[in-house]
């Protein structure tokens, strides 16, 4: 019993390490990630025309952009411009794709009237299979946003609880230095939500949450459907999931300090028992080495965010798969995304 005690503690001490990322070596999780922001940031700055070295012009992406996947579907409110060409039926179209979209909008905080929808993706299933795969999908990936809320119904089926599904926000496009934000939804731990911040490739800080009992209608088995619904607002980001609010902070947060369980306990005989002295020192020397790897890498993550900008004013948005091994499917259904404007 005390060697299975001991051996959970380990494991926890193991997985709080893979949580506290950044400043002590780049793990194979970062390392997809990065890979995912990468070719988000190579795709978006293609789209949208501009030089990957470079960024984009913001104010000339989002009209050009937006009128472009306008044109492109009718679910998809365009600038002004592009408006006027459209024909009556077409009008209408639009506008009645997205009322059910303004009547939730309250439900988030948010005055549909202080706004325009952007675009309603069509349904899309992601699909990959292997260790440290990854995928994405938006249609209109030129749309470039500042304050936002993008939801979508994810039904997922995941091999592995650390594999999951979510979003990409405000995807910088300069691949040398790419910056986003990363929100993913997991089966882990009976479901989880998990943000991380990415500063020129690589992540600072990331925060769990765990949608499980904070959400009564959350499920986290394989093939069912949970809602995943994001409000950003400059730096303060607003988590939902079914339509309940589990999470809010802002993005200038400093990394929360990792759980580190307690020490083994010595077994009762350690003055008496030689081989459950040799196994208890062993353990807790393991023990006090992961610990000290842990806040080592605690504090490089510490300074390495109070040194970074980790406040994105705009980007792209995408529809993103990862997975940690084996096969994950994620489908999302009614995906969309509303650019407010106050």
């Amino acid at each position: 019993m005390a060697g299975r005690k001991i051996a959970w503690i380990l494991g926890a001490l193991l997985l709080a390490a893979m949580a506290c990322l950044g400043g002590g070596g780049q793990s194979d999780s970062q390392a997809t990630a990065e890979a995912l922001a990468l070719k988000v940031a190579q795709t978006a700055t293609a789209r949208a025309g501009e030089s990957p070295d470079q960024g984009f012009d913001t104010a000339g992406n989002l009209a050009t952009a937006e009128a472009q996947a306008t044109q492109q579907a009718l679910n998809a409110q365009a600038t002004a411009e592009a408006i006027a060409a459209l024909s009556a039926e077409q009008i209408e179209a639009t506008r009645q794709a997205f009322a059910p979209i303004l009547a939730e909008l309250p439900k988030y905080g948010v005055d549909p009237e202080k706004g325009r929808p952007a675009w309603i993706h069509p349904p899309v299933t992601l699909d990959i299979d292997g260790y440290l795969q990854y995928d994405y999908a938006n249609q209109f990936l030129g749309t470039v946003v500042t304050d936002f809320v993008m939801s979508a119904d994810i039904t997922w089926n995941t091999q592995f609880g650390t594999s999951g599904c979510g979003f990409a926000l405000r995807n910088n496009g300069i691949q040398e230095a790419f910056d986003q934000y990363l929100l993913i939804a997991t089966r882990g731990g009976s479901g989880r939500v998990q943000f991380a911040i990415m500063v020129e490739g690589e992540i600072l800080n990331n925060k769990d949450f765990f949608a499980y009992g904070l959400d009564p209608n959350f499920d986290w088995r394989n093939d069912t459907t949970n809602r995943m619904t994001v409000v950003m607002r400059g730096p303060i980001v607003t988590l939902f999931t079914n339509d309940t609010q589990i999470a809010q902070f802002n993005v200038n947060d400093p990394p929360q300090r990792p759980f580190i369980p307690p020490a083994p306990t010595p077994p009762p005989d350690i003055e008496t028992n030689p081989d459950a002295k040799e196994a208890y020192d062993a353990a807790k020397a393991e023990y006090d080495n992961i610990v000290g790897q842990i806040n080592a890498q605690f504090r490089a993550s510490e300074q390495a965010f109070r040194e970074a900008d980790v406040e994105f004013e705009k980007g792209f948005v995408v529809l993103v798969a990862l997975s940690e091994s084996g096969r994950t499917i994620c489908q999302f259904d009614n995906a969309w995304l509303f650019l407010i404007e106050e």
